[in-house]
């Protein structure tokens, strides 16, 4: 193989393990992010705070990684693809990782655990979402694009969960006018789960770009 191909995929190489490392931190902090608020650690949720700074940091690096490839490697039908779903997927963990770091800020907002602990609908979203996000960067590295329908079934399914957790705060704050504020709160962190199960659908989407060289004929989520 000429150096300069070698060279070449071993760009693309170290790039996707850029985009996994970056999952795997996006992934963390939702892990200790709802840890955080099983627990009531503030401290905790200061620190998942602070280190977005970090996963923001390796956003940029990616990104700036992935333009000097198609500045001096000139990447053509496929390679292109490849990089510039690469791109879109890092912003989309970026913004996995600032809804973490949401959770996190409302974590500190209650002052610890919610009244009642975490509802379990909350618990069966992040698990949920958790998985998602695994099964979307798996799909990515194995450029699976069967992906797509499962991420859809199981984007479904979080969306029903949080219409649950809606249907029961709202019940819980009017019968308890203490409840207003911890179940608005509630309600918000439920939100930044659901947007995380979009999130990593948007990932899946790309799979099926790279591979296929088509799009979806879903509509991408990009709403806050």
């Amino acid at each position: 193989m000429p150096p300069l191909r070698e060279h070449y995929l071993h760009e693309l190489a170290e790039l996707e393990r850029e985009l996994i490392a970056l999952g795997k931190m996006a992934d963390e902090a939702i892990r200790r992010a709802l840890w955080a608020l099983k627990q009531g650690a503030l401290e905790e949720a200061r620190a998942i705070i602070r280190r977005d700074e970090g996963i923001d940091e390796a956003t940029d690096a990616l990104l700036q990684h992935a333009i000097q490839i198609i500045a001096t490697q000139g990447p053509v039908a496929g390679d292109l693809r490849l990089v510039s779903s690469f791109m879109q997927a890092a912003s989309e963990l970026e913004r996995i990782a600032d809804y973490a770091k949401g959770i996190a800020s409302l974590v500190v907002r209650l002052g610890g655990a919610p009244p009642g602990g975490v509802p379990e609908t909350i618990e069966h979203m992040a698990a949920v979402t958790r998985r998602m996000l695994s099964e979307a960067l798996a799909a990515l590295a194995a450029r699976d694009p069967g992906i797509n329908l499962r991420l859809e079934q199981e984007d479904q399914t979080v969306d029903v969960a949080y219409a649950q957790l809606f249907d029961a705060q709202i019940e819980r704050m009017e019968g308890d006018p203490a409840m207003v504020r911890p179940g608005t709160f509630l309600l918000w962190i439920g939100h930044n789960l659901e947007r995380i199960g979009d999130r990593a659908t948007n990932i899946g989407e790309y799979v099926e770009y790279i591979v296929r060289g088509v799009r979806s004929n879903r509509h991408t989520r990009t709403s806050q």
